[in-house]
């Protein structure tokens, strides 16, 4: 075993014993793990706070190369998110975050981009910026860090361009755009209008200077297609709809 520091986002905290528990994070060199960390459910523990679910922590623990358990040794409070306790939209939206991050990643594989973005992301949940803006960035940002982002540009079918026209055919089996041609016999097929694919396309571009006040994206008339869409995308890639994507009807 040998000791390993890094920072974590706290995902999931589940009871083990009467004074300890095994918390899930997603940490920055490590990726997802899981670690028991003795002590933490008494009242005085050596943990001061820092294992509240998407509290952003530095950690210090033994990592074993076997099966078992690590074992969490130290925390430190790095941010706290402070919105639990006064507006339960941002709340609801913090835990679909890392409920995503808990279910999209895998044990042990590291995406220390993915960390920063995650980051940002919660302290923007947790301020006064657009929830709305900021959970659509988020969710298009870890589909192109993990490797799932749609293809919007050609017919993943064909390789085609994607021609200009008021509807298009989104495959949610093939991830992406599919042209007339290459439709028939196809399921899972969404209806997409060209304003929901240009805001889509805006949110790819992740070098586009992102529009304040009045021109967020959020006001597009196009937002409440892309957020049904990118919610049935998610819920296709995991199986089974998120916990708390129920939680989100405001959104």
């Amino acid at each position: 075993m040998d000791h390993q520091k890094t920072d974590a986002i706290v995902l999931r905290v589940v009871e083990f014993s009467e004074t300890s528990c095994i918390v899930t994070m997603f940490s920055r060199k490590l990726g997802k793990i899981s670690a028991i960390a003795k002590g933490a459910r008494r009242k005085k523990n050596p943990y001061e706070g820092a294992l509240d679910l998407i509290a952003i922590c530095r950690i210090v623990f033994l990592h074993k190369s076997s099966q078992s358990l690590d074992i969490l040794t130290e925390a430190k409070l790095e941010r706290r998110f402070r919105s639990a306790s006064r507006d339960l939209d941002r709340l609801y939206a913090g835990l679909y975050l890392i409920e995503l991050l808990n279910l999209l990643t895998d044990e042990a594989d590291p995406h220390e981009m993915l960390f920063d973005v995650a980051c940002l992301a919660i302290a923007r949940i947790d301020s006064d910026s657009s929830l709305k803006d900021a959970l659509i960035e988020f969710e298009i940002r870890m589909l192109d860090l993990l490797g799932h982002l749609p293809m919007l540009t050609r017919c993943v079918g064909c390789g085609r361009e994607r021609k200009t026209m008021n509807r298009v055919n989104f495959g949610l089996n093939e991830g992406g755009v599919i042209c007339p041609e290459c439709r028939s016999g196809k399921q899972n097929i969404i209806s997409v209008s060209s304003e929901a694919m240009e805001l889509l396309l805006r949110l790819t571009n992740h070098d586009e200077e992102k529009e304040q006040g009045p021109n967020l994206l959020s006001n597009h008339p196009a937002y409440a297609e892309v957020r049904r869409l990118v919610s049935k995308y998610i819920l296709h890639l995991i199986g089974y709809p998120p916990r708390l994507q129920k939680y989100l009807g405001n959104l």
